[in-house]
């Protein structure tokens, strides 16, 4: 069995600090808390995993319909992610030469699918921000039209840059959370995973229904921390 002091050691007293309240009965009610939020972070993974996938493939998929590829030169990928000169901002225009170089490094080829895959989720959020409009001067322009074409699900009323950009800024704060190992429990998570299904619907009805039928989420959330008392009683001494 593990002692708290040995755990708090590997772990460190501020990050266990985050699974503390006042009221806890002892300290395994913090280590019951901690292991509820690994659960819960698990469970999220399917929906998380998903709309990133999904946003991306979809981002890119639709832009090169708004963007005309025949009138660009290219670097290495023959995409407008890759054009020469670039259209992109310095700070997504840096985020490509580094998925170009990790291509490299795994001596891969330097294809579309690659250059996507390895481009995070920050990079597709930093699409939907204001310089990608169309009045950017030498830019892709692709709002409003990425949303006219790329949100066919979303109302009318909210199909707008600035709205997408939010929804997805919000959820990839959220991915970030998760991905770096931090607390989620004490957030709002099935209104998160509603949101996360109601964006994947904005593209994919069908996907977003699919995901709320077989989702680990909710159960997770109605079991509590109550629920993995009895397994912190089995860790700690």
């Amino acid at each position: 069995m593990l002692s708290i002091g040995s755990l708090r050691n590997a772990l460190s007293a501020e990050r266990l600090g985050a699974y503390t309240l006042p009221g806890d009965a002892d300290e395994i009610d913090c280590m019951a808390r901690y292991l509820w939020n690994l659960a819960l972070s698990s469970a999220l993974q399917p929906a998380l995993h998903t709309l990133e996938i999904t946003v991306r493939n979809h981002l890119f998929r639709v832009s090169r319909r708004i963007v005309d590829e025949t009138t660009l030169s290219f670097d290495r990928v023959p995409c407008w992610l890759d054009a020469r000169p670039s259209l992109l901002a310095d700070r997504e225009r840096q985020a490509v030469e580094v998925a170009k170089r990790t291509i490299g490094i795994r001596r891969s080829p330097m294809t579309e699918g690659r250059l996507v895959s390895i481009l995070g989720f920050g990079f597709w959020v930093s699409l939907c921000k204001r310089p990608y409009e169309q009045g950017r001067v030498g830019g892709p322009r692709l709002w409003p039209e990425l949303a006219r074409k790329g949100f066919p699900h979303l109302p009318k009323a909210k199909r707008t840059r600035s709205h997408i950009y939010h929804a997805l800024n919000l959820l990839r704060d959220l991915r970030n959370r998760v991905s770096h190992h931090e607390a989620v429990w004490d957030r709002r998570l099935n209104r998160s995973h509603e949101d996360i299904l109601e964006t994947i619907g904005w593209i994919n009805r069908d996907l977003a229904a699919t995901l709320r039928t077989h989702s680990p989420l909710p159960a997770v959330v109605a079991r509590g921390v109550a629920g993995y008392r009895a397994q912190a009683e089995a860790i700690i001494k």
